[in-house]
């Protein structure tokens, strides 16, 4: 059974997956993602909130690259949270 944090970290880590789909490697999309996602306030939440979604996220033993139909595997996906949540960081200073 989720509850609606559960809920709402798996929409705001769709929200910075869907970017980022297509690249040969997510982690050259970071930029983009922290832009027109992230300090656009996309999906009503704020860097702080995409932050602590990307935590929860990789605390989860949910299978993140299937969360939206990308070709990415699990490893790969998780490294890109891995670098955004290293950026996001470094951005809260």
């Amino acid at each position: 059974m989720t509850d609606g944090r559960d809920d709402k970290w798996k929409h705001l880590i769709c929200g910075v997956l869907y970017p980022i789909q297509f690249e040969q490697n997510p982690v050259d999309g970071i930029d983009r993602v922290l832009e027109v996602v992230v300090r656009a306030r996309a999906l009503n939440a704020s860097p702080e909130q995409y932050l602590a979604a990307v935590q929860a996220a990789l605390q989860s033993d949910e299978p993140l690259a299937r969360l939206i139909p990308q070709p990415h595997s699990e490893s790969v996906i998780r490294t890109y949270l891995v670098e955004l949540q290293k950026r996001l960081v470094a951005g809260s200073d």
